[in-house]
């Protein structure tokens, strides 16, 4: 998926984003995503869900697929 998106997106299927999005990303329970996008707003991992997020995050990142919450490198 690449684009400009208007948020929230919901990834409810395993898949790659890139581009940019304005507002929230959620990516659903048993989903695998590559998030490579300027996200203006949080990127939501629920639990049992993963992602691997090397773009730009204007807000947080919350959860970690495992119900804990991740923390910051650095």
């Amino acid at each position: 998926m690449n684009g400009m998106f208007k948020g929230p997106l919901v990834i409810d299927r395993d898949q790659s984003v890139t581009g940019m999005i304005a507002g929230d990303v959620i990516v659903k329970s048993g989903v695998r995503a590559s998030i490579s996008a300027m996200v203006s707003g949080d990127v939501v991992v629920e639990p049992g869900g993963q992602a691997v997020v090397s773009g730009m995050i204007a807000g947080r990142v919350i959860g970690d697929g495992h119900g804990r919450q991740p923390q910051r490198l650095g």
